[in-house]
């Protein structure tokens, strides 16, 4: 069976795993991403783009105390909703960090792919800021926290700004009575200048299932502003069933060839008991086509998307149109019987302490590298395969080797993530991530592999050396304060380690191999998680689930740090573009 594709189609999410809240610009023919980062570093991850499809990390805005921390001094780090924008050749981008309120901030650089300045500080403390530069002004908008006590957010308010110093004008309100155009929680704003209208795009109703998005416009850039008659121009708050939810907190941007697309955060749900309810894979980055009706945006499809997009259109640059979605027969029985295409690759979060060159270390890796504080002394050493090429858009990556030295335990440390690990971020349900560690490290270090929600919600697979000189390999499951294990006896086994986890919507096993990691021989499961059991939904957080390796306990010895080899992230799409019908063979309700 086959089938030949002419029309343009794309998958959503076009950034998948952890990629929430995307700011998007264009510059000439060329497209920027900028999306949250949280604790990790390089902060705010910046993506290129010729076709709004395939997204190419590029590098990290922030790497030093002086870019989110008041003082330059090593410190609290937690960085929410970026606004990227470009005037007069420099790239701005506007953060906060939240951590015991930090604030606003603006870095700046020329080189989108190289080092970003020093902050300049807002006096405020808000978050979700945004900047419109026009004519010369520069304008500065977020939302405000309301001081009510039903705990609302606040008005969206308005002040221009002098990039250069920081300094703000007279803040004004822009939306009344603490309320939104659809609900009374109004955030993520961003104003725009198209022709002769000024809109002010809005997320509201929660980042949850009642997210969604808002327009209005004025002639004015400080309003009164008319809403959309077709408010919310997007959500799926409506979409119960529906895999795809909690659209909204998007951007608007023009192609050079004269098309509109919006990019938006949303999540990717489970199917559990016939309700869609659970998340893993974090909030990604998706893609929709914008047509313009009476002045005003309609998004997607009436304001909702599909995880197969048919924009009716052709994407932007020729990259896509020659590759991506190129008219093509595939057999069906082919794409099943290789469990689907090999869909875009991984991001990589070292952990490591003060002072490593985080963006160097991203360089000299070729993936995306973040870090951390921790108890390790040095920074984990990264070779990828093929010798420092980039990372590229396909499923399978692997790295050679890295060398991670050992931090301290998973758990939290005062509220702070402490120990050694490199983590890959998740990118579908049904996923395999291997590594095999050279050796088995001495007394009383471990070394193994994790399934990570955050510290207190994980699974671990980690094998140590006892007193007496023998091994055991301790599978772990930490879910708030309930933690269970299982512990098998490995003996006097030396050499190397084959750790395997198979993830799918179901649960995430874990398999050990020892010996040679070539040679023949089946793997041991030691045990398996719940998956739903670290969803966004069970942990209460916001951040996906991410495959780490994991040193700890080492530091106290001066143990040599723990060499893997072979790190092998594989995710596995089940949608195949030669169906024109709706995609089959997913574990996804639809």
């Amino acid at each position: 069976m086959s089938d030949t594709v002419t029309e343009t189609v794309y998958e959503n999410p076009v950034v998948k795993g952890t990629a929430p809240d995307p700011s998007l610009i264009r510059v000439g023919d060329d497209f920027y991403l900028a999306t949250s980062t949280f604790n990790f570093l390089p902060g705010v991850t910046i993506r290129h783009s010729t076709d709004l499809v395939n997204w190419r990390i590029i590098g990290g805005a922030i790497t030093r105390p002086a870019q989110y921390r008041r003082d330059g001094k090593p410190g609290g780090l937690m960085l929410f909703a970026p606004t990227l924008r470009y005037a007069e050749g420099t790239f701005y981008l506007v953060c906060t960090n939240v951590a015991d309120e930090q604030g606003n901030f603006v870095v700046s650089t020329t080189d989108p792919a190289g080092e970003w300045s020093d902050a300049v500080w807002i006096d405020t403390v808000a978050f979700d800021p945004s900047l419109l530069y026009d004519n010369g002004t520069w304008y500065y908008t977020r939302r405000t926290l309301a001081p009510r006590a039903d705990g609302r957010l606040g008005p969206v308010v308005q002040a221009e700004l002098n990039i250069t110093t920081g300094e703000l004008g007279e803040l004004r309100e822009l939306t009344q009575n603490y309320g939104g155009f659809v609900t009374n929680d109004i955030e993520g704003p961003h104003l725009y200048r198209i022709g002769y209208w000024y809109y002010l795009f809005s997320a509201e109703g929660g980042s949850w299932k009642g997210h969604m998005q808002s327009c209005a416009r004025s002639r004015s850039p400080w309003g009164p502003f008319e809403p959309a008659p077709n408010n919310p121009v997007l959500t799926h708050r409506n979409r119960v069933g529906h895999p795809i939810q909690t659209l909204g907190h998007a951007e608007l941007v023009d192609a050079p060839d004269g098309s509109w697309w919006a990019v938006c955060l949303g999540t990717r749900h489970l199917a559990h008991g016939g309700f869609v309810s659970h998340h893993n894979l974090g909030r990604e980055t998706f893609l929709l086509p914008v047509d313009w009706v009476d002045g005003w945006p309609v998004i997607g499809s009436a304001g909702t998307t599909e995880l197969v997009v048919r924009p009716g259109r052709a994407l932007p640059g020729a990259s896509v149109a020659s590759s991506a979605v190129t008219a093509r027969e595939i057999p069906l029985d082919i794409i099943r019987a290789a469990h689907g295409f090999w869909r875009a690759g991984w991001n990589t979060v070292g952990i490591a302490p003060d002072g490593l060159d985080a963006q160097g270390f991203s360089e000299r890796s070729g993936v995306d590298a973040n870090v951390v504080n921790s108890t390790a002394a040095t920074g984990p050493e990264v070779t990828p395969a093929g010798a420092g090429a980039p990372v590229a858009a396909v499923s399978a990556q692997t790295v050679d080797s890295v060398s991670l030295p050992f931090g301290t335990d998973l758990a939290s440390n005062g509220g702070t993530i402490a120990l050694g690990a490199v983590f890959l971020a998740q990118r579908e349900d049904d996923a395999v991530f291997e590594a095999t560690l050279d050796s088995i490290p001495d007394a009383p270090a471990a070394a193994g592999i994790a399934a990570y929600g955050d510290e207190n919600h994980y699974f671990s697979l980690l094998v140590s050396t006892l007193a007496d000189g023998s091994h055991q390999a301790r599978f772990t499951r930490t879910l708030d304060d309930l933690t269970s294990e299982a512990v098998i006896d490995l003996g006097a086994a030396s050499g190397s380690v084959l750790f395997r986890i198979e993830a799918t919507a179901a649960a995430y096993a874990f398999s050990i191999r020892l010996g040679d990691a070539a040679a023949p021989g089946a793997l041991t499961e030691v045990g398996r998680g719940t998956a739903r059991l670290l969803s966004a939904e069970t942990a209460e957080t916001f951040v996906g689930v991410r495959f780490a390796l994991v040193a700890i306990n080492g530091t106290a010895t001066g143990i040599e740090p723990a060499r893997f080899s072979g790190v092998t992230a594989t995710s596995y799409s089940f949608t195949s573009f030669a169906d024109v019908g709706a995609p089959t063979g997913s574990t996804r309700g639809r």
